[in-house]
């Protein structure tokens, strides 16, 4: 657990599953890993806003990029974002088709409460981003987190759209 803040409103932040250890489930075996920082233009963030229909909060996105000696097999988008008042940080790992495998929350400074199962994450997997990827559509509603679950859920949304219209992008 990590503390973030200074004085007597210092607020909690719960990390949940560090860097390496995440980045060991996201791309497990002999794959390299490489980290690297992607500036979003205004036009990319743009794009990417019109498509995920989320706010983007930093045109600076931390991308990963596996490869295993053939080609790439895999990126993770790293987002930090708000959930209710407090941060969370959640590795969205998508597969090269453009299929989401897996999203891990890695840290979270809400409530643990307010966290759903990770189960519930794991209904995230082989899916695309279309208009059922929503909260009461394809995406099931958790009672006492809703806010996590639409902040989840838009994280989720910002990860493919990044990697459909800037990373696998030709322009």
């Amino acid at each position: 657990m990590a503390t973030a803040g200074v004085g007597a409103g210092a607020a909690r932040s719960e990390v949940l599953i560090d860097e390496k250890v995440a980045l060991e489930r996201a791309f497990p075996g002999q794959q390299q890993v490489e980290r690297r920082t992607v500036y979003l233009t205004a036009e990319q963030v743009s794009r990417v806003e019109r498509a995920a229909r989320s706010r983007v909060s930093s045109p600076v996105v931390t991308v990963f990029e596996a490869h295993d000696g053939t080609g790439i097999t895999g990126r993770g988008v790293l987002d930090t974002f708000v959930v209710r008042t407090m941060p969370a940080s959640v590795l969205t790992v998508i597969a090269p088709d453009g299929r989401l495998r897996m999203s891990l929350v890695l840290r979270f400074s809400e409530p643990p409460d307010y966290l759903p199962r990770e189960g519930w994450l794991r209904t995230f997997a082989g899916r695309r981003l279309d208009d059922d990827l929503w909260p009461g559509r394809g995406v099931q509603a958790v009672t006492g987190a809703t806010l996590t679950v639409q902040s989840l859920t838009e994280a989720v949304r910002r990860a493919l759209a990044i990697d459909a219209l800037v990373l696998r992008s030709p322009r």
